[in-house]
C-alpha cells in the first residue's frame, strides 16, 4: 500500500510537472513578416508561433504610416497639382484563432489615400514609408519598416 502511494505521487507529480511545461508560452516569429502595398491599402502580416493552448491571440500594432498620393488622368497623365502628404497613426489590436500553438497575424489599413480627384481622374498612392511594431502581450514580436 505504502508503494503504491509513492508510485502513485511520483506518478502524479511527473504530470503535473509535464503539464506546466505544456502550458508555457514562448511566442516567436516562424519565418519574415511581409508587407504588401496593393492600391490604396497595405497589409502586414506575420506567421506566430508558441502561443501554447490558447484559442485565440491579440496582438498589437503601433506605429504611423507616411503616404503620398496623387491624382492621375485615364492615360495615367499627371495633371498639375500637388501631391497629399498624409500620415496615418496606427494604434489598434487584431485577434486571430489559434490552432497548434500558431497563427497568422495581419492588418490591413485601407484607403492610405483620403485624396478626392475630380470626374476623369483617380488616385495614384506613388509612396508609402512606414514603421509599425507588431507585439504580444506586452512583447514586440516584429518591427515593420521602410
Amino acid at each position: 500500500m505504502k508503494r503504491s502511494l509513492i508510485v502513485g505521487t511520483a506518478v502524479l507529480a511527473t504530470l503535473l510537472m509535464g503539464s506546466t511545461a505544456a502550458l508555457a508560452d514562448s511566442p516567436h516569429l516562424i519565418g519574415s513578416p511581409s508587407t504588401t502595398v496593393s492600391g490604396n491599402s497595405i497589409t502586414f502580416s506575420a506567421s506566430v508561433a508558441g502561443l501554447g493552448n490558447a484559442n485565440t491571440a491579440t496582438f498589437d500594432w503601433d506605429g504611423t504610416i507616411n503616404v503620398s498620393s496623387r491624382c492621375y488622368t485615364k492615360s495615367q497623365n499627371k495633371p498639375q497639382a500637388a501631391n497629399k502628404q498624409e500620415a496615418i497613426n496606427v494604434d489598434t489590436e487584431t485577434t486571430s484563432a489559434v490552432r497548434n500553438g500558431r497563427t497568422n497575424a495581419s492588418l490591413t489599413v485601407a484607403p492610405l489615400s483620403t485624396l478626392s480627384c475630380p470626374p476623369g481622374q483617380h488616385v495614384v498612392v506613388e509612396s508609402v514609408t512606414y514603421d509599425i511594431t507588431l507585439s504580444y502581450m506586452g512583447d514586440v514580436l516584429a518591427t515593420f519598416t521602410s
